[in-house]
């Protein structure tokens, strides 16, 4: 079975890299119409100051075709954009290759046109993909900061075969890539490089009703071939900044901001096919569906959109990557869903450290979350819904003149049941998840363009009580505070930081379960500062957190900040976290050579230095770290690290028992990545790390390559391999006999894990693409040596852990006598042995503007076993010989605006 999908596979691999032919200058065979006929030079002496043009209104009765060649004449009206400087590879020196931008402006759109010269138009790259798509090509960009704010912008791009590409920029340097507009743009490659055409109507910019406009704009360019990016308006990566950095768009008059109104309706059709048991009365061998829903946006202002959503669909998202937890926390799982996408950069607010983090106080996944409720033990077959339905969603989102953004959102999931067949024969329904009410509202004001802000969040989530009661679910859980930022010193130096609260509310078994999780565990027996109280029904808590430091300007960067977070401090009703109970101070500096010199194009070198205690006082953890990257002058780049992290007390390594002593850990990691200009480019990345006193120890490789073997085809691989030798890995707590106390138990396991990515990229037009996405994940782990926890604080790892005598039965259970009183109790069977198959096929054509179909095939295949062997041939033979999961949908959404 193995061997035929490998085989299918290299089929699919030999057609689309051998049967189809490049994209290219010369298999278009275009002339140059649209280029002026004058001869044009190489670009003038570099400028560094902020530049400004006019923007020229379209005459009365004057018609520009989007077709990617700018012929009409109007277009030698509009007022020149040149003189790009590079921002990539030699910042700032003249691009090698002229651009020309003109700009116009007419009573519903903006018109913007692009000559991009070269000297070689026969190396145009122009790359067939799907929308959106970061692949290797030439691409004009044109982005506009219509507020003015200097903060937020609206981002558009085309390729020379005419392949989008929109964004949106938020907090001046950071970029959302999942905003999609409604636009056109155009391109062509000629005899002198090529030309591209915008047209982006006003419906999907945001701007004051002023009757005259100065909007901030930056027009880039991408020349693929030499890995050069050159601006309009230059910009240098000593500074922090980017929206801000932007050029002004003067002269625009008499426009009005449009009552935005679109409508955006589909219909899906779903036939699921899976595996099952006879007996089970719930048991479809193949299921057919159909639903119907839509969003609507509306504009109330020029600034504030409200979009709304009805029985909202996610059926063509991606299926998450396989994952194997045997931790405490919870998993975090990115969000793939559009309507939560789209703007989400306005309700976040990261409760962690760092831009990395996924610590948020609003995390949309909570929102048609799989259900969280227990039929109970007495079930025998369930037909339990596997995500809690969305009755409507809606959302306020924008920033008004006066400086302020504003988000909120509100959303209601309905009460769930499952049918249940009891053990008894009787049919019953049991409720999995009550009805509930989430809310989410954000403001954030600008002051000093930008350079000053100040914010507050507020969230809550309520439920229905009785069911909330029934479920052991809290009832109410309430968030709200304050975060601020300010820059200073000509922008080099930065003071931020926040303070928030939560409140939770329920009955005395859903608040005691909230004191007992992993993020807190109050029944610590040495815990003195903190208690369980089995009668409260609320907890309160608070966190907050600073940063100050010097983030631009010269070789040298700097900061200090940290976090603190009180032990009743519970978020994940509607954002994530997974821990509480800390205080964490750090210090950070940086040296960097932005610019390079004879060897290198760029690097940096880092130093880190942290240390974390509880609010007992107790040393939790200190370590620290130095690492650094370059990109050398054939652009390859490489990276490295090492850190090192002392003796420290963990007290959430016993799931609730006593504070543990963990022992000093060492940890690497390296990698380096080739020229991805290159048709062939491979990565490999390292990382590892170990632990004498235990003699535990880990290993990663990541290896990725990426491959166009023509301009319409592109292969993406990433494989890992890890090898994990734990001495100390959690297996259970066992309760003693008589007044005994409770036992932690450890084995030592031996787990290895591989996984697989692949995607294939398939363009037959620039809005017709085709995906293939697979995704196999085996993990075993085998354990022996078991531990019991002797003296959790002992001076040494031999004192703090006993050695266990142990017998395994035939169904492979583990028995042990934990508490010295002769009897033998049960550890179960900790060996795993997990394997997943995902896999997805997607056809998706952009058929008119806003407009899409979508044909998709997703397959799953799993298998568990309680057996730790692991053998790659023979798990991935196993996979393949489970019956799979196979949906098919058909997607069809319409957009028109009335």
């Amino acid at each position: 079975m193995m061997r035929r999908a490998w085989a299918g596979l290299g089929l699919v691999t030999w057609v689309l890299g051998a049967a189809v032919l490049p994209v290219n200058a010369q298999e278009n065979g275009l002339d140059n119409g649209g280029v002026p006929p004058e001869a044009r030079r190489t670009s003038d002496p570099v400028r560094t100051a902020a530049p400004s043009m006019a923007a020229v209104a379209l005459a009365d009765g004057v018609e520009l075709e989007i077709d990617g060649v700018p012929t009409e004449a109007f277009w030698l009206q509009g007022s020149l954009a040149d003189e790009f400087v590079q921002f990539e590879p030699e910042e700032g020196v003249p691009a090698t290759e002229r651009t020309e931008v003109r700009v116009v402006y007419g009573p519903d759109a903006l018109y913007v046109a692009f000559w991009a010269f070269d000297s070689d138009p026969s190396a145009v790259v122009g790359q067939l993909s799907r929308r959106d798509q970061g692949n290797y090509t030439d691409r004009v960009h044109v982005v506009v900061d219509s507020y003015f704010d200097r903060r937020t912008a609206f981002h558009f791009a085309v390729n020379p075969l005419g392949v989008k590409y929109d964004a949106y920029w938020f907090d001046d340097t950071r970029e959302d890539s999942s905003w999609d507009a409604v636009w056109d743009g155009a391109a062509q490659i000629s005899e002198l490089g090529w030309t591209a055409e915008f047209r982006i109507p006003y419906s999907q910019l945001r701007f004051s009703n002023n009757p005259d406009q100065t909007w901030g704009i930056q027009f880039v360019r991408d020349v693929a071939r030499k890995s050069e990016k050159s601006l309009w308006a230059p910009m240098t990566r000593e500074e922090q900044g980017t929206v801000s950095r932007f050029g002004r768009l003067e002269g625009i008059e008499g426009i009005d901001s449009p009552r935005r109104l679109e409508l955006l309706p589909y219909t899906l059709g779903r036939s699921t096919s899976q595996p099952g048991l006879v007996e089970n009365p719930f048991y479809e061998e193949t299921a057919n569906e159909a639903q119907f829903g839509g969003d609507m946006k509306y504009g109330i202002t020029g600034n504030l959109t409200l979009d709304v959503t009805v029985n909202p669909d996610f059926g063509q998202v991606e299926a998450d990557p396989a994952q194997l937890n045997l931790s405490q926390f919870e998993v975090f799982q990115s969000e793939r869903r559009p309507f939560f996408l789209e703007g989400a950069n306005i309700y976040n607010f990261n409760l962690g450290m760092g831009d990395g983090s996924s610590e948020s106080l609003f995390y949309s996944r909570r929102i048609g979350r799989a259900p969280q409720g227990w039929v109970g033990s007495d079930v025998r077959f369930a037909d339990r819904p596997g995500l809690t339905t969305i009755a409507g969603a809606g959302k306020v989102s924008g920033k008004t003149e006066s400086g302020w953004s504003i988000g909120t959102l509100y959303a209601l999931t309905q009460r769930e049941q499952a049918e249940v067949f009891t053990r008894d024969g009787e049919f019953d329904q049991r409720v999995v998840e009550p009805l509930s009410n989430y809310v989410v509202a954000r403001v954030q004001k600008d002051f000093r363009e930008g350079r000053t802000a100040f914010g507050f969040i507020g969230t809550g989530t309520q439920r229905d009580r009785e069911d909330a009661d029934l479920l052991v679910l809290r009832s109410g859980a309430y968030s709200g505070g304050f975060d601020f930022r300010h820059r200073f010193g000509n922008d080099r130096f930065e003071v931020s930081g926040y303070v928030v609260g939560t409140h939770v509310r329920g009955s005395e078994e859903a608040i005691a379960r909230t004191q007992l999780s992993s993020a807190r565990y109050f029944q610590r027996p040495d815990a003195d500062h903190v208690e369980f109280d089995p009668t409260r029904t609320s907890l309160t808590g608070w966190s907050g957190q600073w940063f100050l430091g010097k983030i631009s300007g010269g070789n040298w960067r700097f900061a200090t900040g940290g976090q603190a977070r009180s032990p009743g401090f519970e978020a994940n009703d509607l954002g994530f976290m997974t821990s509480a109970d800390y205080v964490t101070p750090w210090v950070w500096g940086q040296y960097t050579k932005p610019r390079g010199s004879t060897h290198f194009n760029r690097y940096n070198a880092n130093v880190n230095v942290w240390s974390s205690f509880n609010f007992a006082g107790e040393n939790t953890g200190l370590g620290g770290n130095v690492n650094g990257n370059v990109q050398f002058k054939n652009f390859w780049n490489a990276y490295a690290g090492i850190g090192r992290q002392t003796e420290a007390l963990s007290t959430q390594l016993l799931r609730g028992g006593p504070g543990f002593l963990v022992e000093p850990n060492l940890n690497g990691w390296m990698g380096f990545s080739t020229d991805s200009r290159k048709r062939f480019n491979f990565g490999l990345n390292l990382n590892g790390g170990m632990r004498s006193e235990s003699d535990s120890w880990r290993a990663n490789v990541s290896p990725n390559v990426t491959w166009r073997p023509s301009g319409r085809a592109t292969f993406r691989m990433g494989a890992f391999y890890s090898k994990n030798m734990e001495d100390r890995q959690w297996v259970r707590r066992v309760q003693g006999s008589g007044s005994g106390g409770s036992y932690y138990t450890f084995g030592r396991m031996d787990q290895q894990t591989v996984g697989l990515t692949g995607r294939i990229d398939f363009s037959f037009t620039p809005d017709i693409s085709l995906q293939l996405y697979v995704n196999p994940f085996v993990s075993a782990g085998d354990y022996e040596e078991y531990k019991v926890v002797d003296d959790p604080r002992g001076g040494t790892y031999d004192d703090r852990l006993a050695h266990l005598q142990y017998e395994r039965d035939r169904d492979g259970t583990v028995r042990a006598d934990v508490d010295g009183d002769g009897e033998a109790e049960s550890l179960g069977n900790p060996d795993f042995n997990f394997q997943q198959f995902n896999s997805n096929v997607v056809l998706r054509w952009e058929y008119r503007p806003g407009s899409a179909l979508f044909l998709v095939w997703q397959q799953a295949r799993d298998y568990f076993d309680q057996t730790g062997e692991f053998s790659l041939m023979d798990n991935a033979q196993n996979i393949f010989d489970q019956r799979s999961t196979n949906i098919f949908m058909v997607k069809v959404s319409y957009w028109f605006s009335p």
